[in-house]
């Protein structure tokens, strides 16, 4: 059905001036692909059949990636795809082939790097030329008509008179790319020490005016800024706490943050962050309010967690399928008053517009939203703020604009649901729902993760797409990783009573399917199970979600600190090892992966924390109204941790330290007194939960902290005792 409407709504937007006989796109299930369906471009997608006819006509081969919500690809296609002229000499002197990068992000990455090895830069549209055999030869990314059309012509001459030249160059450029994918690496050591040294060096990139990295186009560039939050605490260190609020800040303030429907944009065109590039990505809202709910936790800001509500309730309001499971991305372009289709025009706002909506309330809106009659964006505004507001009639004055906002011409939403980027929206809703008491994002990420399992699963195997309830194209190394991830997340941030060793089950399962699938020789996990393209392309660097490799690192660390199970550690021990060298050599870019390893080593930050192998779950929460730290134990059965005061000097007492003052005698429970197999003295103990409360300092400059130590023992044995700091900004 929404193929068919799909169909309709291109034909609807070109006014009907595509041609009429559809392409060999018929009947793909990716909205990209559909997009093209009735270009004059005879477009294949990738497979055998173009492959094999390309070396059955002796043809060279027009490669061009994209994907359904690319501003620059639509232009492409207007300009290029949908001309008559090029599209005739394409058909003639080519086999053109399209693919969707957000179904196979393995030849999306490696023909990317192709085209940054040709060019010294990529983006999307990626365009790459191939000989039959589909080895590269000359790569680009948009071309205008007249550029692309004068490149076509020139490489169909000298296919035709010096085809040997180009079938060396695409030799020569082919090992250069297989040379990088297969690269090696030594082992190097991830000490805390080189992961201080990593965060400072990012900052030497930070814009101290604005937040973010570089100057524009700016990207949120969320895992670097994850790593440096969870860095801040694990040192101690202001500055790299300060490079993530002032991220934020700049954020949230900026247009890129969509200040009317909530949730954000993709990237800035600008470095204070007020003109975005307008289509808004799923895995822009899981990782930006992953960043959010972290911060909001830790400092208890009011600004951070009304703007992290905001994405998450855009995205269960905008982007969530009935069944479950969560849509891939919005598009930048619609339709403006004239029936042309223009980027951000859904999004952008006049004085004027906003004085018919909201009346006596437009003044204050047009100027806390910096609306002026010039514009900053041919003529129309993106919408920012000079300073952030917890204004209620800001916020109602919003809520007027959305709703006369929806009365206009609305972007394409893409309605695949692709199972890394669900993987995590699933692993923040969780989190999120756990620190701001929101049992709606619990039961949401819930619902996507059971449509997953139903209807992207079977015999074990996980497919990366579902398109209209379809399930196709193999998972890939960041969906099984990040499905488990989230599996991890539902496991952790369960609501009391609810049977958790079904989520970690799964992530258990996910795990190993990964180390079957994916292991490679060196101890690293390539991205695809089939390799396709110039070789099997392992992916190292976080991109719109941290890398496949970094993520599996974080699965086999989390499973280790949560069951008592040795192989996890060996696996995470010897991941670690195999990455090492090759997240050293361009940590900035791989920051999730050092983060990863620390938490192999040292634990995890986080409002939960597991001890002593997933023996002792730890809740921690800052109730900053009351002025308390309340620390709440839940001892898996058949466990317990000693008392505050145990009968015997030989056992470790769990004790609760605040800024160096131990809680007092009366703030622990009520220990059980009874013996146990391996000592027939009497001990005292506390089993099940505990919680344990205390006062806050009074905060000052200086960051401070609490200490909570404790040794679990069961019927048998003692385990290590184990401290969990806890910071306290």
């Amino acid at each position: 059905m929404l193929k068919s409407l799909l169909t309709a709504a291109i034909m609807s937007i070109s006014g009907g001036a595509m041609a009429q006989t559809p392409n060999h796109l018929l009947g793909q299930d990716s909205p990209y692909l559909l997009q093209h369906l009735y270009n004059a471009v005879d477009w294949y997608p990738w497979g055998p059949e173009a492959l094999e006819k390309a070396k059955a006509e002796g043809k060279p081969i027009f490669l061009s990636i994209g994907y359904s919500s690319c501003h620059w690809c639509h232009v492409m296609e207007e300009e290029s795809f949908e001309n008559a002229e090029i599209g005739a000499f394409l058909n003639q002197h080519f086999i053109a082939i399209k693919i969707d990068r957000e179904r196979r992000p393995d030849l999306d990455e490696q023909f990317m790097l192709v085209t940054q090895t040709v060019s010294g830069a990529g983006g999307w549209p990626n365009s790459v030329f191939l000989t039959p055999d589909a080895k590269p030869f000359f790569a680009g990314t948009y071309f205008p008509p007249e550029g692309f059309l004068d490149i076509l012509g020139q490489i169909e001459t000298l296919w035709r008179t010096d085809r040997t030249a180009l079938e060396s160059e695409a030799a020569n450029l082919s090992a250069t790319v297989q040379q990088h994918l297969n690269r090696s690496a030594a082992a190097r050591n991830l000490t805390p020490e080189i992961a201080t040294s990593v965060a400072r060096r990012m900052l030497m990139n930070l814009d101290s005016f604005y937040g973010g990295f570089g100057s524009s186009p700016k990207f949120p560039q969320e895992s670097a800024f994850l790593f440096l939050l969870d860095q801040a605490e694990r040192d101690q260190n202001r500055e790299f706490f300060a490079a993530v609020t002032s991220t934020l800040d700049g954020m949230i303030m900026g247009g890129i943050h969509d200040q009317v429907g909530g949730g954000f944009h993709r990237y800035s065109v600008d470095p204070a962050w007020h003109v975005p590039h307008f289509e808004k990505m799923l895995y822009n809202q899981a990782m930006i309010g992953r960043l959010l709910t972290r911060t909001a936790r830790i400092t208890g800001r009011e600004d951070y967690r009304r703007a992290a509500l905001r994405t998450f309730d855009y995205v269960l309001r905008e982007m969530t399928a009935p069944l479950g499971g969560f849509y891939s991305a919005q598009d930048a372009d619609s339709l403006d008053t004239q029936g042309n289709l223009e980027e951000g025009v859904f999004y952008t706002w006049t004085p004027a517009e906003i004085r018919v909506v909201t009346g006596e309330t437009a003044e204050y809106l047009i100027s806390t939203l910096n609306v002026t009659d010039v514009g900053n964006l041919d003529g129309s505004n993106s919408m920012h703020l000079s300073e952030l507001t917890l204004d209620p009639i800001f916020d109602a004055g919003l809520e007027q604009l959305r709703i006369a906002r929806n009365l206009r011409p609305e972007p394409f939403t893409d309605q695949k649901i692709i199972t890394a980027w669900n993987g995590a929206m699933i692993e923040t809703l969780a989190e999120a729902a756990h620190v701001f008491q929101r049992p709606d994002y619990y039961q949401a990420a819930e619902k996507a993760a059971r449509y997953i399992l139903d209807n992207m699963m079977r015999d074990g195997n996980l497919y990366r797409i579902s398109f209209e309830g379809n399930a196709s194209v193999d998972g890939q190394l960041p969906d099984y990783a990040s499905l488990g991830l989230a599996f991890l997340a539902l496991h952790d941030f369960a609501p009391d009573g609810t049977n958790t060793s079904f989520w970690l089950t799964h992530a258990e399962e996910i795990a190993t399917a990964i180390d079957r699938k994916f292991s490679m020789p060196d101890g690293t996990y390539r991205m695809a199970e089939t390799v396709e393209g110039l070789g099997a392309f392992r992916p190292f660097s976080d991109s719109e979600i941290p890398s496949g490799n970094g993520m599996v690192l974080a699965l086999w660390s989390g499973l280790a600190n949560r069951i008592t199970n040795p192989e996890y550690t060996r696996n995470a021990t010897k991941l670690a090892a195999a990455l090492s060298g090759h997240i050293l050599s361009a940590p900035e870019g791989r920051a999730y992966s050092i983060n990863a390893a620390q938490i192999m080593t040292t634990g995890s930050n986080g409002a939960v924390r597991f001890v002593a192998n997933g023996v002792v779950r730890v809740e921690i929460d800052v109730d900053r109204a009351a002025n308390t730290l309340s620390v709440t134990l839940r001892v898996k059965d058949g466990w317990h941790i000693n008392a505050n005061q145990p009968l015997d000097d030989y056992f470790i007492a769990t004790t609760l330290t605040i800024d160096d003052t131990s809680l007092s005698a009366a703030a622990y429970p009520e220990a059980v007194i009874t013996t146990l197999a391996f000592n027939t003295d009497p001990l005292a103990l506390y089993e099940n939960t505990i919680r344990l409360t205390g006062a806050l300092p009074d905060m000052t400059d200086a960051v401070q902290s609490a200490a909570l130590t404790l040794q679990a023992c069961n019927d048998e044995i003692c385990l290590a005792p184990e401290e969990i700091r806890i910071n306290l900004w």
